[in-house]
């Protein structure tokens, strides 16, 4: 089977907006640390896909991050690891980043956006990658309706923590509490 001539790129409509609310309550800097450790997340992804025999047919960025279509079919072992695989690159550049910052500072601000963006990931929580994996595990282990049962359960009550641990923090943190509400909103809904 061969691989599509094009990959299809759709941005949501909202990405944009939640990027100018995201600069206007940090900085620049900050959002450009954000943008970068998400691509590295993204390629983490596809290189570990591409490895596993997969490709991407389509590709949406939105407010959460990215969603990649894979064309044809992987084993639940082989999507596993690609799911682990964005958050495996940002904690293994966040030590690294973190290891050469004694030497040059601003890399400490890099080091953090990779540690925060694949900590994060790692949430039990879908549409995350760390709810994915959950998800994934449960099917290898039972089938794919008690996983959907499982893991939807788990993502909930993961999102509901976070959303309470984001309205206790937002007076220092605003954009956390509004990340934890559409991730309880896309997880109570279909997202």
């Amino acid at each position: 089977m061969r691989p599509p001539e094009r990959t299809r790129v759709r941005v949501s409509p909202g990405a944009p907006a939640l990027l100018a609310v995201f600069v206007w309550l940090s900085s620049p800097e900050v959002l450009g640390a954000v943008l970068l450790a998400a691509l590295c997340h993204e390629l983490g992804h596809y290189a570990v896909l591409r490895s596993r025999g997969g490709w991407v047919r389509h590709m949406e960025i939105s407010a959460l991050g990215a969603n990649m279509q894979v064309a044809g079919r992987l084993s639940y072992g082989s999507e596993l690891l690609a799911a682990a695989g964005g958050p495996a690159v940002n904690l293994l550049l966040a030590a690294a980043l973190a290891a050469l910052g004694r030497w040059w500072e601003p890399l400490y601000l890099l080091a953090g956006a990779q540690g925060v963006l694949g900590c994060f990931n790692l949430l039990p929580i879908l549409p995350l990658d760390g709810g994915r994996m959950l998800w994934l595990a449960l099917c290898w282990r039972t089938d794919p309706f008690l996983a959907d049962r499982m893991a939807g359960g788990v993502s909930l009550a993961a999102a509901g923590l976070l959303t309470a641990a984001g309205a206790a923090l937002a007076g220092r943190s605003p954009f956390l509490l509004m990340t934890a509400v559409c991730l309880l909103w896309c997880t109570a809904g279909p997202c």
